[in-house]
């Protein structure tokens, strides 16, 4: 058995309010960082999950905070923001919640028929052409000013986006262009389909119709196809015109419906293939390459959407009680035929996992990294895990009380995890070689970030144009 006490497993600050909000400031560096290294890790996530005399049902609902740890010269400096969204400001100026479901029955019922629920911000951070936003699942990308991290407003890209902007868009490299994608709710649920070019207007591609109101996280791109996997999670109607709470309740899990495969050629969107399989559910795709006709597909998969549920506010998560964990998905390769609409799909690896992230090697090999987890002992332990194209997979596992985040990769040498440790109460960016999974370097943040759910790595010499 660990000998930590239970009082080192004390995860509720990472479940909290971000405390102390500041600009960037220096923090301390332990081991080596190479002087070579330039740029900023930026991070999204909940800064506030309760305010007001009540917490949130759900950390989905969470007022987005965007975390930047900048790196120069062997140095780093942190600076960390509660966004001051529309919805936030309002809020706080009324004295009382009115665009979340943590609002009143009346005010959440006005705001529901008088415009749409609060864009929290909280999600993902997004860099293109020199901008940076800060992505959630309902609403349009906000812009967050890079250097001080001040909230900019809502963005619609040059009138291109309608209504929602997914947190999770997807760069096609051969194409020097960004994918997303936005549902727009309505009489008919349209999947709509966004281009963000290198250089360049953003530009919509077009619209599919699906044929119930659905909830869904991120797709996958190759370099001739946009692939979306429709779990049977369906938005309920009726709960959401009435403004009923909690969050997790507008939705459930109809696995009658089956989960259907959407496969739109880039060049050709109207020209989409669909078809349905098994009901299964997926969060994040990890990458997806096309072979010989067919295209394949690595994901995170589970048998429903019971995750939603189990996430819940984060306060009653333990690393040490089991009954209190939320389930693990298993990373998946689909083989997907989408002229003879045939689907497999089979286990990568037996281990729970999540925030899958694939770059692909000099050698011309792809690796997909992992946030994982493993009970050692009837403790919760953390890990950040590689799988590489031979199909071996490799960890570095945390100390008992320490939680990882989303691992970020930085080139081809060093990978970046924000982890939390429970016995400190603090968090720190622990940066790892790429090769050895060993530890180069850790910076002290030296204070607790609560919970992130992405991270993109800026490289400072490249967004200079050097």
């Amino acid at each position: 058995m660990s000998s930590l006490s239970p009082a080192s497993f004390d995860s509720r600050p990472f479940f909290s309010n971000l405390g102390r909000q500041h600009g960037f400031e220096d923090v301390p560096v332990t081991g080596r960082i190479s002087q070579g290294l330039e740029g900023t890790l930026y991070r999204s996530g909940p800064g506030i999950i309760e305010q007001l005399g009540r917490r949130y049902d759900h950390l989905f609902e969470g007022d987005g905070a965007m975390t930047a740890v900048r790196i120069s010269g062997g140095r780093a400096q942190l600076a960390t923001r509660v966004l001051q969204t529309q919805g936030l400001v309002e809020e706080q100026a009324a004295g009382r919640h009115l665009g979340s479901f943590a609002a009143s029955w009346p005010d959440r019922l006005r705001r529901i028929h008088g415009g749409g629920m609060k864009n929290t911000a909280n999600t993902s951070p997004l860099h293109w052409q020199g901008r940076l936003f800060a992505l959630m699942e309902g609403g349009k990308p906000t812009e967050v000013d890079p250097d001080t991290l001040a909230c900019l407003g809502e963005r619609d890209l040059g009138g291109v986006v309608p209504g929602a902007f997914s947190a999770h868009p997807c760069r096609v490299a051969s194409r020097r262009c960004t994918y997303n994608f936005g549902l727009r709710y309505g009489k008919q649920t349209l999947l709509d389909l966004f281009a963000l070019p290198d250089d360049g207007p953003a530009r919509l591609l077009g619209s599919v119709p699906l044929a119930a109101p659905v909830m869904l996280h991120d797709f996958g791109a190759t370099d001739n196809h946009l692939i979306f996997f429709i779990s049977p999670v369906e938005l309920v109607t009726w709960r959401m015109l009435l403004g009923l709470r909690p969050f997790q309740d507008m939705f459930r899990w109809t696995p009658s419906s089956g989960t259907e495969v959407i496969v739109v050629p880039i060049d050709n969107p109207a020209a989409v293939q669909r078809f349905r399989v098994d009901p299964f559910m997926q969060f994040h795709f990890a990458g997806a390459v096309e072979d010989r006709g067919e295209l394949v597909v690595d994901y995170v998969r589970y048998p429903d959407s019971a995750l939603l549920w189990a996430l819940g506010s984060g306060a009653g998560l333990s690393l040490t009680d089991a009954s209190s964990r939320a389930p693990g998905g298993r990373l998946h390769r689909a083989r997907i035929d989408p002229v003879r609409h045939r689907f497999t799909s089979e286990p990568l690896w037996d281990g729970d996992c999540e925030f899958p992230r694939v770059i692909d090697t000099p050698g011309g090999g792809r690796r997909t990294w992992l946030q994982s987890e493993v009970v050692v002992d009837g403790v919760l332990r953390f890990q950040i895990s590689r799988l590489d194209p031979d199909g071996q997979m490799h960890h570095h596992r945390l100390a008992p009380g320490a939680i990882a985040s989303e691992p970020v990769p930085v080139g081809d040498d060093l990978v970046m995890t924000l982890v939390f440790d429970c016995a400190r109460g603090k968090s720190r960016v622990l940066v790892l070689g790429a090769e050895s999974l060993k530890p180069v370097a850790e910076i002290d943040l030296q204070q607790a970030i609560p919970i992130t759910f992405h991270g993109v790595w800026v490289d400072g010499v490249r967004d200079r144009g050097a």
